[in-house]
């Protein structure tokens, strides 16, 4: 990221999630542009942890500085999908996911990563594993009627990270999730 202010906003952020013991890794385009090529992005993909137990202190606590719907968020806890927040400052848009309950989606976090996204600041941030990240994103290259940025964002990843994927990993979740063919396609055309 080389907005200094949208750094601050995601780390002041994610602060607050840690706070309240709300697990979380960020996702989306940040995660690909992070192990793969760099793309532009005005907003975070955040996936969360259900938070029930926490919405209301969350609420509380960002609606200061954060366009945030108290409706949307307690609609998202319930159907497992997702809300956005708006730092009212930076006009920086986060979106959160919250954590479906399918195998896939329940070992995303214990998967996550702890990396440093900026040279300027101390904190580390809970990311996506690049695995995680080709799975979700070859899913919405599917499900999207195949979107060229989420295909260039996979192959961006599966370029730079070749060396160090877990390739049986990948293979076993993309047949469950049945990506299986569009990964084996997505590999050879990154080789």
């Amino acid at each position: 990221m080389n907005n200094p202010q949208e750094l601050e906003t995601l780390e002041s952020f994610t602060k607050i999630l840690e706070q309240l013991d709300i697990a979380y890794a960020i996702g989306g385009s940040m995660a690909s542009s992070i192990y793969g090529k760099v793309r532009f992005t005005q907003d975070a993909d955040i996936t969360v942890e259900p938070f029930d137990n926490q919405a209301d202190k969350l609420f509380e606590i960002l609606k200061p500085q954060y366009y945030i719907s108290k409706e949307a968020m307690y609609q998202a806890l319930r159907q497992r999908c997702s809300f956005n927040i708006i730092h009212l400052e930076s006009a920086f848009k986060i979106d959160i996911f919250i954590r479906k309950d399918t195998a896939f989606e329940k070992q995303l976090i214990s998967r996550r990563r702890a990396l440093k996204l900026s040279n300027s600041l101390e904190k580390s941030f809970s990311v996506i594993s690049p695995e995680d990240i080709i799975l979700l994103k070859l899913q919405w290259y599917r499900d999207s009627g195949h979107s060229e940025r989420q295909w260039d964002d996979v192959a961006g990843i599966l370029t730079i990270q070749a060396e160090k994927l877990d390739f049986e990993y990948l293979k076993k979740w993309a047949g469950i999730l049945r990506i299986d063919e569009i990964l084996e396609k997505a590999i050879s055309e990154s080789r």
